[in-house]
């Protein structure tokens, strides 16, 4: 009791210094990030330079000098960032090249005529990769957000003129923007909040762990000096400590260790050590230490349940010694520790961890719906694919030669990324994208280029991960998934085993539900129709073991089909 004490008070009155070691944590990390930032920014901006030759060459002269200007105060703010000042301000820093890099584009919109130029997008993809890299805080999210969106809007209203078929096109981009920026905020919220629970369960279990060894060793100088002194850190020791016979009743225990299960050691009957231990756990426990004992094996770290008599679930850790003479076994000495406190902070860890994945998965079908909500006619698309990928996945899982490669990682993985294929139609215009009837050979080169457009940007984010991440497999299909076995897709005219996986599974899944949806230039085809439509095509624009595979769990299509239809 007395030591419980001397941790409560110590713990609270470090809460202040605490909150200090956080911020300078956060100021680091903020600091090594912004290093990366400038440099991702001062090596990709210029790249965009390949898309204003391709897409407004007679501006490009214009464009290559805005990018100069931004790249230069890049270098600019690089070399401030490494000063005093740029270490006390590392936001103010960020602000800097930030609003920098978004001038030129504001300026790019402008020429372009500001309400319907899809250059936006480049706005949107810096307010992206600024949220997405440094470790915001809401409120720093939130002025970064306002910021970009106030230097697309002002410029394009005050400098530009609209037309009246544009009016709708800038509307639709606005909602856009304030859509990402609600994301971004979102995210950094949470990031903050995880970052902050993380640090607090560092602070508390590298505090606790402090006192706790300098508690030991102080008891244990006492042990040394004399057999009193042992008694009194058996009697005081914070840890409970218990020794049973071979029929498991206790001899003898640490007043810690009768106050745990809620008695005092004064008692009038034998206490039995089994009746403690939770009903779900006994079975394990006794076989684990029959055996590690009939081993000659102490018991280090196990961990189990007790259940004192007013119910309560105490989660301790278990160290056991075997007494034993002439071979034959007289019982245990247990050492046990309280870990209920440490099972509730790994279990608040793992529920921040959750939530994280959850926003994850969240985050990335906003940004897929962005192609959704500019072509009202695919409602439902999104989840009908994620649905019809991890359910073929699954399935070619049980053919020979992919079982290995095929890991449930592998089948989560494609079913979150699947909704990126068509994510680069976010550059596609309008008149292409949402034109009703067919496409002139010219517009149907532009549309070809959302599997680009989409590939080149989840390119530019994965590579900013270690390792592979669901983004790689999102970054597949999006190059990939208009490609066919055949070789006669697009854009690369791939072939055969040459295509990704990830890209010939979605390949399949994105064209029976074209298939069996309606659209406004065709009326949906049954289940059957689609199916003898993919059979057709099996070793044409499909791999065959693919449609085979599809054969075998196509009444899930179909249930798919009818259950996520819009």
């Amino acid at each position: 009791m007395i030591l419980t004490g001397w941790w409560s008070r110590g713990n609270q009155g470090s809460f202040s210094t605490s909150d200090v070691v956080f911020q300078k944590e956060l100021k680091n990390l903020f600091h090594g990030r912004l290093y990366l930032l400038f440099w991702v920014g001062f090596l990709l901006f210029p790249m965009f330079l390949f898309l204003d030759y391709y897409a407004v060459e007679s501006l490009f002269f214009n464009f290559f000098l805005y990018r100069v200007g931004g790249c230069a105060a890049l270098l600019v703010l690089l070399a401030v960032h490494f000063t005093g000042f740029g270490r006390r301000y590392p936001f103010a820093i960020a602000m800097a090249g930030y609003v920098s890099c978004g001038i030129a584009i504001s300026m790019m919109v402008v020429d372009m005529g500001g309400y319907d130029s899809f250059y936006y997008v480049g706005m949107i993809g810096l307010l992206v990769a600024f949220s997405s890299i440094l470790p915001l805080t809401f409120f720093q999210s939130l002025v970064a957000g306002v910021a970009m969106y106030l230097l697309y809007l002002v410029p394009v209203m005050v400098f530009t003129d609209p037309a009246p078929f544009t009016r709708v096109i800038f509307f639709s981009n606005n909602f856009f923007f304030l859509f990402f920026i609600l994301v971004s905020v979102v995210k950094s919220r949470e990031d903050h909040h995880a970052r902050w629970l993380s640090f607090q369960m560092r602070h508390n279990i590298d505090y606790y762990a402090t006192h706790l060894e300098n508690e030991v060793a102080k008891r244990a100088k006492r042990l040394e000096e004399s057999e009193l002194r042992y008694r009194e850190l058996y009697e005081n020791i914070m840890d409970s400590v218990v020794m049973v016979d071979a029929s498991g009743t206790i001899m003898i225990a640490n007043p810690n260790f009768y106050g745990m299960i809620g008695t005092t050691e004064n008692v009038n009957h034998s206490l039995a050590f089994p009746d403690y231990v939770h009903v779900e756990d006994f079975p394990d426990l006794n076989y684990f230490m029959m055996d590690g004992f009939a081993n000659n094996r102490d018991i280090r770290d196990y961990q189990f349940r007790l259940v004192n008599l007013d119910g309560e679930v105490i989660h301790v850790e278990c160290n056991a010694t075997v007494i034993t003479k002439k071979e034959k076994i007289l019982g245990f000495q247990l050492v046990l520790r309280d870990i209920t406190f440490r099972k509730k902070l790994e279990k608040d860890l793992l529920g921040s961890f959750s939530s994280l994945k959850r926003i994850r998965a969240a985050t990335i079908m906003g940004l897929a719906k962005l192609t959704e909500y500019r072509d009202h006619d695919t409602g439902g698309h999104l989840e009908r694919i994620q649905e019809y990928s991890r359910v073929l996945t699954r399935n070619l899982r049980r053919f020979p030669g992919f079982e290995s490669y095929i890991t449930d990682a592998y089948v989560d993985d494609i079913h979150l990324s699947s909704i990126l294929h068509d994510i680069g139609k976010v550059g596609i215009p309008d008149a292409v994208l949402l034109k009703p009837g067919k496409l002139t050979p010219k517009e149907f080169k532009v549309i070809q280029q959302h599997c680009t457009y989409g590939g080149d940007a989840l390119r530019a984010v994965d590579s900013k991960i270690e390792g592979q991440s669901f983004l790689t497999l999102g970054k597949e299909i999006a190059y990939c998934h208009h490609e066919k076995w055949s070789g006669n897709g697009y854009p690369k005219g791939m072939k055969g085993e040459e295509i990704p996986l990830s890209a010939r599974i979605v390949a399949l899944t994105d064209v029976y539900d074209a298939l069996t949806s309606k659209r406004v230039y065709k009326e949906a085809v049954s289940h059957e129709t689609a199916m003898d439509i993919i059979h057709n095509e099996r070793g044409g624009h499909f791999d065959p073991l693919i449609v085979d595979a599809f054969s075998a769990c196509s009444q899930d299509f179909d249930t798919i089909r009818m259950e996520f239809n819009a």
